[in-house]
């Protein structure tokens, strides 16, 4: 009797530290999910805006790139450092895309935080003849959504690592336009 109690002990303690182990290392995998790989973004941080392969590769780790392809990358430099990105939308008969201003302005506040001397980052969602966007959100504005100084917010790795994530967890933009792209639309 006392052997198959002791059987039974062992054979729960083996199971709560499975368990155990099984919980922990999902939340430490759930640490890293998210929309951005803060680490990897900062590699990225200062790099030349005339350096497109780097550029490009930055763009890629963004969430509207992850959604759409990128198109375009300009950096446009008459009297304002504004960085132009245009995402290709690929629409058919019947399809419509649903913007979402929160990832756009999230992945703004990303570049910002990145490039101390960019001013204004214009996004383009792209079908054909058609653009969606095309108007610059300005450094001036992100920092009013965002309710924070940007700039601060990149100067070291460790406050961008700290602060970064929550402050993007908590970022909610709605700027009152035009949310949803139909396919008709775009070739009326």
């Amino acid at each position: 009797m006392c052997l198959k109690r002791n059987k039974l002990n062992i054979s729960v303690m083996i199971l709560t530290v499975f368990i155990v182990l099984l919980l922990s290392s999902c939340s430490q995998s759930n640490q890293n999910t998210g929309p951005y790989d803060f680490g990897l973004l900062y590699s990225y941080r200062n790099i030349s805006l005339s350096d497109s392969d780097k550029l490009q590769e930055l763009i890629s780790h963004l969430q509207y790139a992850k959604e759409l392809s990128i198109d375009r990358i300009e950096f446009k430099t008459e009297n304002k450092e504004i960085l132009r990105i245009d995402y290709r939308m690929n629409l058919t008969s019947g399809q419509q895309y649903k913007v979402n201003h929160t990832n756009m302005m999230a992945d703004v506040v990303m570049i910002f935080a990145l490039f101390d001397n960019l001013n204004a980052v214009e996004y383009n969602l792209v079908q054909g003849d058609y653009c969606y966007g095309g108007v610059p959100i300005t450094r001036e504005r992100a920092e009013q959504v965002l309710g924070a100084d940007i700039k601060s917010l990149g100067k070291t790795e460790e406050i961008f690592l700290s602060e970064m994530p929550q402050i993007i967890a908590d970022l909610q933009w709605d700027p009152g336009v035009m949310d949803i792209i139909t396919y008709e639309h775009i070739v009326s």
